[in-house]
């Protein structure tokens, strides 16, 4: 199986009107290439703007891979939040946007994010609740499991001012480490997905602290230890802008980094009959 992996498109059509056909050309060349499924972990739009989620709906219909088996998206922060900056009017503006998307508003641009993309979640016209989720793609020995929670974490004047930071809820740990669950991933490649990085770098100094304090993933050895208990192989992610990939406890994280400013740069990982895998950073 082969599996590629973007991230932080940042779709702006409003500032960079050629993104459509930028993000248009990349998706036709991925699939020309013979990959079988294509991941994107979030922040696919740069202003939360919807009017470019259902353009990009548009461009994964008119290739033929709206679809469960092809394709798999998340949100980012950008997608519920907005872009955020730290200085002068863009401040105020990132605070405005902030609270506007509390509590239920909250809730329901997370909603209507994953409704835009329903056909890549599930094919249930009922559900309430979209993560976790998880998709078993036939691959590896006894198929592949793509498991996807939600990293974009609520808006808190004390804990995520900017709305930029990121915790995977108890619940959806909780979901996936049930025994039934376990028992069906028991035999699986297991693949993770979130928007934040588990790691960006170490500081060294109070500017770099304040900037990571303000993008980590909060509680991130609860999410490690759930990412073994499912038995994860990879965890894939983006948020930080920077394509890396590095070990923890045997958990390979691999970021994709941004396909906005790496030069049209993916994450490929290959997933081999016998489970083995290799991932690169390719261009197309």
């Amino acid at each position: 199986m082969k599996l590629a992996h973007i991230s932080d498109i940042h779709l702006d059509t409003a500032h960079r009107p050629s993104c459509i056909a930028e993000i248009d050309d990349l998706i036709r060349r991925i699939f020309d290439k013979g990959f079988d499924h294509l991941v994107m972990t979030g922040d696919i739009v740069d202003v939360a703007n919807f009017d470019d989620l259902y353009r990009l709906r548009d461009v994964l219909a008119k290739n033929n891979v709206l679809s469960w088996e092809k394709i798999t998206i998340i949100p980012g922060n950008h997608d519920i939040f907005g872009k955020y900056e730290f200085s002068g009017d863009g401040l105020r503006e990132t605070l405005v946007r902030a609270v506007q998307a509390t509590g239920m508003s909250y809730l329901k641009k997370l909603h209507n994010f994953c409704d835009i993309f329903r056909e890549t979640i599930t094919s249930d016209a009922q559900i309430l609740t979209y993560f976790p989720f998880i998709k078993i793609l036939d691959g590896a020995t006894s198929g592949v499991a793509i498991v996807s929670f939600n990293s974009v974490l609520e808006w808190s004047a004390r804990r995520n001012p900017a709305g930029s930071r990121g915790y995977i809820h108890a619940t959806e740990r909780y979901a996936v480490e049930q025994p039934e669950i376990l028992a069906a991933l028991h035999d699986k490649f297991v693949v993770a997905l979130c928007h934040h990085a588990f790691r960006i770098y170490e500081p060294s100094n109070a500017l770099d602290q304040a900037f990571l304090w303000s993008m980590e993933l909060m509680e991130r050895e609860a999410y490690l230890k759930t990412l073994k208990k499912i038995g994860a192989k990879i965890a894939l992610h983006g948020h930080y802008h920077k394509a890396e990939d590095y070990r923890i406890d045997g958990v390979h994280f691999i970021n994709s980094g941004s396909v906005r400013h790496a030069g049209i740069k993916f994450n490929a990982v290959t997933i081999h009959a016998d489970g083995s895998y290799d991932n690169d950073f390719v261009k197309v």
